[in-house]
């Protein structure tokens, strides 16, 4: 499992894309899991509180171990803000789990902002973005 994270508008989904490409070159199986494409197919639609985004989470870790069973690579794309998210991917996906920090800037991810949510959390029309409320700040990772 190859994890990463990092904030909207950083660059975890291209990375993931042009990395799933490279490994399925030589025949290698393996899937993307992107958290946007994971939380919008979900029946029990999420918010984005601290807690919901926690749930998203580790939503994304069981997906992740059943994935691993049939793929011989499992890319993940996620924002994955908490630590507490972070660590238990770790525990839970040992052995071959590495966790990537996509460290971009906040200034040239409101920038690049592909989605539209800074725009959008600057003129009030979302709350909790995470990394710019200080609801669901981005915690950086210690262990990536």
């Amino acid at each position: 499992v190859i994890w990463l994270t990092g904030l909207s508008g950083s660059g975890k989904t291209t990375l993931a894309k042009a990395l799933l490409k490279e490994l399925r070159s030589d025949g290698s199986t393996g899937v993307l899991i992107d958290g946007d494409k994971v939380r919008n197919s979900r029946q029990n639609r999420l918010g984005f509180t601290r807690s919901d985004i926690e749930r998203n989470g580790f939503q994304v870790i069981d997906l992740c171990e059943k994935e691993r069973l049939v793929s011989d690579y499992v890319i993940v794309a996620v924002i994955t803000p908490f630590e507490v998210v972070r660590t238990e991917a770790r525990t839970r996906l040992q052995p071959n789990y590495y966790e990537v920090f996509v460290s971009t800037s906040l200034d040239l991810c409101k920038r690049r902002d592909t989605k539209g949510l800074y725009r959008k959390a600057e003129l009030g029309e979302i709350q909790n973005l995470v990394g710019v409320s200080g609801e669901v700040p981005f915690e950086t990772p210690k262990a990536s």
